[in-house]
């Protein structure tokens, strides 16, 4: 059966508005050994994505509510879980497009069960000898699986949207990340709102953070967002 280190049992998510063929394949990944979790529309499946801890998620396209490229685009914001594609769409030119917003696999429909298995082992596979589970910046330490930080070997406590800002910075360190991806993070799956209409709880928690994890973390590059650039 697969399972992850202290025998846990990994999670499939699989999103898909088509109900005979999302509870096709659920059935047959459960059959295989593994947790199967389900979602029907975009919105929902991207709520599932960020907030389930799945440890790899099989994506459709034509989704109701927000369609697969958005929900992958939105995600990569937030997350790098594994994602496999799984589409009608056959053209060359979709499958690129799917593979540049962030997608490890994609598969064109129809398929069968053995060879999405075979597609989510490999992925799997890659994904664990590339995966980092902590990410060590100066002296704080961030262990992503555990959602947990600690500064010179201590833990600090951290509020559920404490982390998911912390998250979200360190998944994009050397990059600027915008308040509203922020924002994002902290509420996914929800509209993303205009940038004048974004509130100052971005501004608070990462005070919050600097006040825990040390004043020079988080840089602040005026009218662009935040930063964290030290590796």
């Amino acid at each position: 059966m697969p399972e992850l280190a202290g025998g846990r049992s990994l999670r499939i998510l699989v999103i898909d508005d088509e109900e005979a063929a999302r509870r096709a394949v659920a059935a047959g990944v459960r059959e295989a050994g593994y947790e199967v979790a389900e979602a029907a529309d975009g919105p929902a499946g991207l709520e599932a994505a960020v907030r389930g801890g799945p440890d790899l998620v099989v994506l459709d396209l034509r989704l109701p509510g927000l369609d697969g490229e958005r929900v992958l685009e939105r995600l990569r914001r937030v997350s790098s879980v594994p994602v496999i594609v799984v589409s009608a769409k056959r053209e060359e030119d979709d499958r690129v497009a799917a593979l540049d917003l962030g997608a490890d696999d994609y598969l064109v429909k129809p398929f069968t069960v053995r060879e999405l298995l075979a597609r989510i082992r490999a992925v799997l596979r890659r994904s664990e000898a590339e995966s980092t589970t902590s990410v060590s910046i100066a002296d704080v330490t961030v262990d992503m699986p555990a959602r947990t930080a600690s500064r010179g070997g201590a833990r600090v406590p951290l509020t559920a949207q404490e982390f998911a800002v912390l998250e979200c910075l360190v998944r994009h360190r050397g990059r600027i990340v915008t308040r509203a991806m922020l924002e994002e993070a902290m509420h996914p799956g929800e509209p993303v709102p205009p940038p004048d209409l974004v509130t100052n709880i971005v501004d608070v928690i990462v005070l919050r953070l600097r006040k825990k994890l040390g004043h020079d973390l988080i840089t602040t590059r005026r009218g662009q967002g935040f930063i964290i650039d030290g590796t």
